[in-house]
């Protein structure tokens, strides 16, 4: 039988960036984490008895480098945003479960500790610097100060960077870098309220668990759509307009060859403890099964992509899905600094190379929301390990629709008294076995 094993390291902290100096604890009643890429912030409960001890001869309840004996309360160690790491395995192997800074501490008949990911430290940080937005001219502020600043030409990868090297948080970030024209940010908002205003457009931003740290991922491509998906998506939900003809295709198959190395480069692991793809075959390591089979629709829906320029009223516009359809969503994008050109041939090839563009944006928004898949979830034991946006590859299903490799959603992890057991939803089916 295996052993279960699991550590627990608390560092104290200096404006929420972590010191050098961190306890260990190698015993825990209970972990609970819940963990996925739709959700901004990655949640963890640990239940602990409220006292410890700095010796553990004769036991093995905690760890530490000082050892004296000494009874303390668990208090002394799990503070408020204080940075935890929290590491889960089998017999001496372990692997990093969660990252982040506790929230709460509770007293029962044991603590009771919340934690939310490394995004808390998002939470706690303005997304624009307006140092500089008082005139010195005007020291009482006769003139209010706009509660807004507009981005031009925004983009996911060089603003985000940007700000947080400014910022000195000792975070990776693997960030989309895409042009969404300019956008309108409150200058009280955080940058974990710029995340969520994001996803309007269809750009989620995570956490992603990697072996030494977590990497704060901005995507417009979550589940990992490959080129060739992309374009048959486009293909069967192509919408004829007068913009719409062979033409826009041959343009769009050109753009999605293109952008094919960039998706393929996002889709990969940078991690050597997570491959990034894992096998469960039912009847073996599948514990429970709450999958139900849900196929692609488009029907009676269509999505519309809007571009606007500086010098026209008239957006540049595509759309997917049935043409007939409601349409359910509308994704504006606007470009303050770029005209149209007035002459008409250079007008229409313009207007066909923007709409080859949208239609790539407005594949990938759509995707997200009507893939081919499952609903629901299965329940398997801690090993091996998962992580939301990892593939899982289901095997030996009596239903042979169950059988396939799918995109993982959602991950609820849970660590105890009961055992290591792993709750995974899953979504999108990548590719039939």
């Amino acid at each position: 039988m295996l052993k279960l094993n699991a550590k627990i390291r608390v560092y104290e902290t200096v404006k929420l960036i972590p010191s050098p100096k961190f306890y260990e604890f190698t015993y825990v009643k209970n972990v609970d984490i819940s963990s996925s890429y739709k959700s901004l912030t990655d949640t963890a409960t640990i239940v602990m008895p409220q006292k410890v001890y700095t010796d553990t001869k004769g036991f093995d309840q905690n760890l530490f480098t000082n050892a004296s004996g000494e009874e303390k309360s668990i208090y002394d160690f799990f503070k408020l945003e204080n940075f935890v790491e929290i590491f889960l395995g089998y017999d001496g192997d372990y692997k990093p479960a969660f990252r982040g800074y506790i929230t709460g501490v509770q007293t029962d008949i044991n603590a009771i500790i919340s934690c939310e990911d490394t995004m808390y430290a998002f939470k706690k940080v303005k997304a624009v610097k307006d140092d500089n937005v008082q005139s010195p001219n005007d020291p009482l502020n006769v003139v209010a100060t706009n509660p807004t600043t507009n981005v031009e030409n925004f983009n996911p990868k060089t603003f985000f960077e940007k700000r947080i090297k400014e910022l000195n948080l000792p975070f990776k970030v693997n960030a989309l870098d895409e042009e969404l024209g300019n956008i309108m940010i409150n200058r009280n908002h955080s940058l974990a309220q710029v995340f969520e205003m994001l996803k309007d457009k269809g750009i989620y931003t995570y956490f992603k668990t990697e072996d030494t740290a977590p990497v704060l991922t901005i995507t417009n491509n979550p589940q990992q759509h490959t080129a060739n998906e992309l374009a048959g998506f486009i293909d069967r939900n192509f919408i004829t307009s007068p913009l719409a003809g062979a033409i826009i295709k041959k343009l769009i198959n050109q753009g999605l060859s293109l952008l094919s190395a960039q998706l393929s480069k996002a889709t990969q692991s940078v991690s050597d403890i997570f491959s990034g793809k894992v096998r469960f075959k039912f009847r073996y390591n599948i514990i429970e099964d709450k999958l139900i089979v849900v196929n692609e629709s488009t029907k009676n829906t269509r999505t519309r992509v809007e571009k606007y320029f500086k010098n026209s009223n008239t957006p540049i516009y595509i759309e997917l899905g049935d043409p007939n359809g409601q349409l359910v969503k509308t994704h504006v994008l606007h470009d303050n600094s770029a005209e149209l050109p007035k002459d008409p041939t250079a007008f229409k090839k313009t207007s066909t190379e923007i709409a080859s563009v949208l239609y790539q944006y407005g594949a990938l928004r759509a995707m997200e929301s009507k893939p081919s898949g499952f609903e629901g979830s299965f329940l398997t034991f801690g090993e091996p390990f998962v992580r939301p946006t990892d593939k899982v590859v289901l095997e030996n299903a009596k239903d042979k629709e169950k059988n396939g490799t799918f995109q993982v959603e959602k991950v609820e992890r849970t660590f105890g008294e009961n055992g290591y057991r792993q709750r995974i939803f899953i979504g999108r089916r990548v590719e039939a076995i």
